[in-house]
């Protein structure tokens, strides 16, 4: 009897060993099924990442499609309207330039960021997903005018989706936060400061921050690349021809009070050639115009004569006057004169 007992207990044991190798076989099968490569879990996720995508996508096709006039094509302030509808728009860009604070699409193809994707549409509307980029937005400190030489913080916040992390930013002299989705840097003088952030995918993001506040700096926006109408804050429209940048400070922005242009900007978007201002004025014979002036030619033409004293070598003795007058916008009330700098 003895024997048979611990017969018994021997079975009994090595059955239990068994079951429990067993259970620990189908407990890494299922862990495996759930969080492996090809798991549940991964699917699960890579769905719901994909849903997401998907739906960025077609929040924006839904813009673009209302955006569409009669003619076939797409009126560029009905898709800035609309856009700026669509849940989820954190950004969008020309050129890899935030345009997003202007309000105001001038020109496609843009990009547009939605729920941290980054989605493009180009010439002809067509929408389609590219690769995910981190969003970078700055803010200010303070943001009122201050005099000359007074620091301005400022702070960069970057993000990224898709379960990506942000691994690099570099600041403008060259100095690299890595790992920190958030920094900040100090200004003296105003201008463009140049941001590049990283994301862990390699993608990167370029920031332009815009510091226009400390003292009496002048800042300019890009060169135009083609002629376009420029309008102010007060909703004021002036023709600005290609080739020159349009003041951006608030003393040289607004055209009532002195509209200025350059055709030559600094990396830090300061004017470096000539400049002009346009000024509104009752009727063409209100300006002043120097000897063997036409009033008749294209608006490139009454530049080319207003800051011929400066390709000569020298500095103008008083303002010249020029009128653009039946030339680019039939307009009798507006003008550009040489400014002495």
């Amino acid at each position: 009897m003895k024997n048979v007992k611990s017969e018994i207990r021997g079975i009994t044991l090595i059955a239990l060993v068994i079951t429990i190798i067993i259970l620990l076989i189908l407990a890494g099968i299922s862990i495996a099924t759930l969080t492996g490569e090809n798991g549940l879990l991964t699917k699960a996720n890579t769905a719901k990442t994909e849903t997401i995508k998907k739906s960025a996508e077609e929040k924006v096709k839904i813009a673009v499609a209302g955006s569409f006039g009669e003619n076939g094509e797409i009126d560029l302030n009905d898709l800035n309207t609309n856009l700026r509808q669509v849940e989820g728009l954190t950004d969008i860009l020309y050129n890899d330039i935030s345009i997003y604070e202007a309000n105001k699409i001038e020109k496609l193809p843009i990009d547009v960021v939605v729920d941290g994707y980054l989605i493009e549409i180009n010439e002809m509307g067509k929408v389609s997903l590219k690769s995910i980029k981190p969003v970078v937005n700055y803010s200010l400190n303070p943001t009122e005018p201050v005099p000359e030489g007074t620091k301005v913080t400022v702070t960069i916040t970057a993000t990224i989706s898709g379960g990506e992390t942000i691994t690099k930013i570099t600041k403008p002299n060259g100095e690299v936060e890595t790992n920190k989705s958030t920094t900040t840097f100090d200004v003296t003088e105003s201008g463009y400061y140049t941001v590049t952030v990283e994301g862990s995918n390699g993608e990167t993001t370029t920031c332009i921050v815009k510091v226009t506040n400390i003292g009496n700096t002048e800042i300019f926006s890009d060169i135009y690349t083609e002629t376009k109408t420029y309008t102010d804050a007060n909703g004021n429209e002036a023709r600005i021809p290609e080739g020159f940048a349009v003041g951006e400070s608030s003393t040289i922005s607004t055209i009532n009070g002195g509209l200025v242009i350059t055709d030559n900007i600094d990396e830090f978007h300061r004017s470096t050639g000539n400049e002009f201002v346009w000024v509104p004025v009752e009727s063409p014979s209100d300006f002043k115009r120097e000897e063997g002036y036409s009033s008749s030619g294209s608006l490139q033409n009454y530049l080319r004569y207003c800051s011929e004293p400066y390709a000569n070598g020298g500095k103008v003795e008083k303002d010249a006057y020029t009128v653009m007058y039946n030339s680019v916008t039939n307009e009798k009330n507006k003008g550009f004169y040489c400014r002495s700098i």
